[in-house]
């Protein structure tokens, strides 16, 4: 004797994905929003370490990289020094900073370091500061 139809279809299971790709777009958006941005920089610099410090306040500002051979990075791009002030100059237009930080080596050669604050005065920047990192076991 035959089965009847509806007896052959309860042995079927049937999976609804709705949810579980619910779930996942959710762990997608979530992961994607608190997911930490860095910087990529062409300059490895190890910067000095300083006992006393102030906090820098959190502004839009212009960053000057220097490496400890004397190579200048603004804004991701490799400059030399005669090129450093058409980048900073675009760069404040750009974001309307007037405040500058300068990442220099700790073995960078000072001069370098005067050569960028004095690029960085002619270009109209106002404010520069220099990081550092805090000494360990204060």
């Amino acid at each position: 004797m035959a089965r009847p139809a509806s007896s052959a279809k309860r042995g079927e299971l049937k999976l609804d994905l709705t949810p579980l790709i619910d779930a996942v777009f959710q762990l997608l958006i979530f992961f994607m929003v608190t997911t930490a941005f860095v910087e990529a920089s062409q300059l490895k610099i190890e910067l000095p370490a300083t006992e006393h410090h102030a906090p820098l306040q959190k502004e839009k500002k212009l960053k000057i990289m220097i490496s400890a051979d004397g190579k200048f990075e603004v804004s991701g791009h490799l400059a030399p020094l005669g090129e450093v002030a058409n980048w900073l100059s675009r760069e404040k237009s750009q974001t309307g900073s007037t405040s500058l930080i300068i990442i220099a080596d700790a073995n960078t050669p000072h001069g370098f370091v005067v050569d960028a604050m004095e690029v960085a005065t002619e270009v109209g920047v106002e404010k520069i500061d220099i990081e550092t990192k805090e000494e360990k076991g204060q």
